[in-house]
C-alpha cells in the first residue's frame, strides 16, 4: 500500500513538471494592422475636455434650444358679441377653450349688383330706362365715384341671388358686376390654443365646431396674430357641457 502511494505521488509530480515546462502555451502572433490601432479607453480615463455628452443629454439640449411652439387659431369674425358667445359655447362643447378678442374690422352686409363705368348723365339715363322697361324696380343711382357713375340694381344677402340678378341684367345688354358690400365695425374673434404635439384641426373642422354657416355667415380660420394678444379675454363658460371633440383635431372689394 505504501509503495502504491509513492508511485502515484511520483506520477503526479512528473505530470506537473511536464505541464509547466514542456507544454507551456506559445504566445499569440502579433497582427501588424491591429497593433497600429489606438487603445480603447473608458470614459473615466479620458481628459475632461474630451468627454462628449451622451445621446440623452444631446437630445435634451436640442429640445431646450428649439422647443416646439403651441399652435393658435383665430375663428371669426363675428359681427356681434351674442354670435361670438354662441360660437364660443359650441367650441367649448367640443372640448376646446376659446378666448374672445375684439378689434376694429369690417363686416359683410350682403352682395351688391351694380352697373359701373358710366361716363355721362345720358349713359345713366339710358341704363335706368332699360331697367325700368324690364321691370327692375329697385334700380337707383349711387353717389358719384370719381369720374364715373354707378347704378345699383339690387342688394342681396346671398351670393347666389346676386348672381342670378346679374345674369338677368346682362341679358338686357348691360354689363353688371357683383361685389361684397363691407362696412367698418367692431368684430369679435375666438382664439383657440392647441398644445405642442397635438394633432392640429383642419379649418373646416374648426369652422364647423364654431357653428360657421349655420346662419349663412362666413367664418374664417386664420393663425392667431402674435403669441398672446393683449386684449384677449376668457369667454364666460357655457352652463352645460357635452363629451369632448372627437375629430382628429383634429376677397372682397369695398363698396360704398
Amino acid at each position: 500500500m505504501r509503495v502504491t502511494f509513492f508511485l502515484l505521488l511520483i506520477a503526479n509530480l512528473a505530470y506537473l513538471g511536464w505541464a509547466e515546462l514542456v507544454d507551456a502555451p506559445q504566445p499569440a502572433p502579433t497582427n501588424a494592422a491591429y497593433a497600429k490601432l489606438p487603445r480603447l479607453k473608458l470614459v473615466n480615463e479620458l481628459p475632461a475636455d474630451e468627454v462628449r455628452p451622451s445621446s440623452g443629454n444631446a437630445r435634451k439640449t436640442a429640445l431646450e434650444v428649439a422647443p416646439v411652439a403651441a399652435r393658435c387659431f383665430s375663428i371669426g369674425p363675428f359681427d356681434d358679441q351674442d354670435r361670438a358667445i354662441s360660437s364660443a359655447s359650441k367650441l367649448r362643447e367640443k372640448g376646446l377653450t376659446p378666448r374672445q378678442r375684439v378689434e376694429k374690422g369690417e363686416i359683410s352686409k350682403g352682395f351688391w349688383v351694380f352697373i359701373g363705368g358710366l361716363k355721362t348723365d345720358d349713359d345713366v339715363a339710358k341704363v335706368l330706362r332699360t331697367l325700368e322697361q324690364s321691370h327692375v324696380e329697385d334700380a337707383h343711382v349711387m353717389p358719384d365715384a370719381g369720374d364715373a357713375h354707378q347704378v345699383s340694381v339690387g342688394l342681396f344677402s346671398e351670393r347666389d341671388r346676386a348672381d342670378r340678378r346679374a345674369e338677368s341684367v346682362q341679358k338686357l345688354g348691360l354689363q353688371p358686376a357683383v361685389a361684397e358690400r363691407k362696412l367698418p365695425a367692431t368684430v369679435y374673434w375666438m382664439d383657440v390654443d392647441f398644445p405642442a404635439g397635438t394633432a392640429a384641426p383642419s379649418s373646416q373642422d374648426l369652422a364647423a365646431a364654431a357653428g360657421g354657416g349655420s346662419d349663412g355667415a362666413h367664418i374664417d380660420v386664420t393663425p392667431c396674430p402674435g403669441q398672446s394678444p393683449p386684449d384677449a379675454a376668457p369667454v364666460p363658460p357655457a352652463p352645460d357641457s357635452t363629451p369632448p371633440f372627437r375629430t382628429k383635431v383634429a376677397g372682397a372689394s369695398k363698396v360704398p
